[in-house]
């Protein structure tokens, strides 16, 4: 039996990387039976990712760099359907598979955005009569497409990481859904260096944000006036230092994802002294969630990262914009506060928030020491349901 994740794509999102690591321990089988869809071999093979899945480089469209073929370019960007272009890539890797083996369809929120590969991958093989899962997913009803109602029903089994998703897929009428925690939530952290900030007794209170939560990469925005209010009174009222820690590196020229630099920009909105920026260049996931485990206190937007907080116990605000923030933190029996939507909220919600974190900061963390032991152990029940799905016709 062996497994195969097109949607991996690379630990340029370190999400992307503990969803990869933690679904190889999950499922439990060597690395030479797993197998990741890959855009940057390089990167994967130095976040050590090559010690849980084979690598499997991602087919390049090949006839875009001759220029005298630009017309059979654009007919094809024109004329061929949205499934066809986004297959396209995936057509080698899918390839490989047989009728022996399973699909593990990652991403965790890809649906909770427009109709993409999940969908057509999910199809094709469906079609083939491969056995295909959603895996570690989130969605809600706001996300919902007639391609994505019809997709839900050809998968073989559907996982979803948090209450709110499994509720709503319940209601669809969907057979064969689970619910269980992230897959990322069972990793360990790996102790490193830690930046200077960290020096002495210092607390450091961990900051993650991304273009999606502060409406691009840009300070301006509604939300982003509501971060940079939060950092004024930090600063002014606390002796809290402030690091930066990005979680995503993704800028293919197109589409530009990098927290690093939103990073940039926060730091140098302000003066110099007590705001860092971690380098994660260096860093793997259980490296950055490491780092996370040391801060006193965390807010962060990549769901990710906000599992490395939630995993450590360290008291967290999630910066959500849909359902996955919410049901996660539904899930582990968190206040409503500590989630704070960067897309419905009124001025000093996010302040009202990190009062709340603040003050309530002991009583958070000892409720996640109390909870998680036993939260990441039912994670390891998807064993049960993979059985389950082996034993079908």
């Amino acid at each position: 039996m062996r497994y195969f994740f097109p949607i991996h794509l690379d630990g340029g999102n370190r999400g992307c990387e503990a969803i990869a690591k933690g679904s190889a321990l999950l499922i439990g089988a060597p690395a030479d039976q797993l197998f990741g869809y890959c855009r940057d071999v390089a990167l994967d093979r130095r976040l050590g990712l090559d010690r849980y899945l084979q690598l499997v480089p991602c087919q390049r469209e090949s006839f875009v760099v001759d220029k005298s073929l630009g017309l059979i370019n654009r007919l094809f960007h024109t004329t061929k359907t949205l499934e066809a272009r986004l297959l396209y890539p995936y057509r080698t890797f899918l390839r490989l598979m047989t009728p022996q083996d399973i699909m593990i369809s990652t991403g965790g929120d890809m649906l909770c955005y427009d109709d993409n590969e999940v969908i057509f991958t999910n199809n094709l093989l469906h079609a083939q009569g491969m056995k295909t899962i959603l895996w570690g997913c989130s969605m809600g009803p706001e996300n919902m497409t007639s391609a994505k109602r019809q997709t839900l029903f050809n998968f073989s089994l559907i996982y979803t990481r948090e209450s709110l998703t499994y509720n709503y897929f319940r209601q669809l009428g969907l057979p064969n859904v689970c619910l269980l925690p992230d897959p990322a939530f069972i990793l360990p952290d790996d102790p490193c260096t830690l930046p200077p900030c960290f020096s002495g007794d210092k607390k450091v209170i961990g900051l993650n944000v991304s273009n999606y939560v502060m409406g691009g990469m840009r300070l301006d925005g509604r939300f982003g006036q509501e971060v940079l209010s939060l950092i004024r009174q930090i600063l002014l009222k606390t002796d809290y230092h402030i690091l930066l820690i990005p979680h995503v590196t993704w800028n293919d020229g197109r589409i530009n994802q990098d927290d690093r630099e939103m990073a940039r920009l926060i730091r140098d909105h302000f003066a110099p002294g007590r705001i860092s920026i971690l380098d994660i260049d260096v860093l793997n996931y259980c490296q950055i969630r490491h780092v996370i485990s040391r801060c006193h206190l965390f807010i962060g937007a990549r769901t990710h990262a906000v599992i490395s907080a939630y995993a450590m116990c360290v008291p967290t605000i999630a910066l959500g914009y849909s359902i996955k923030s919410r049901g996660i933190a539904l899930d582990l029996g968190l206040d409503a506060q500590l989630v704070c939507n960067c897309r419905d909220f009124t001025p000093g919600d996010l302040l009202h928030s990190f009062h709340y974190l603040d003050t309530h900061a002991n009583d958070i963390r000892a409720h996640l020491q109390a909870l998680m032991p036993d939260y990441k152990q039912r994670t390891y029940q998807i064993r049960e349901h993979l059985a389950g799905l082996l034993k079908r016709d």
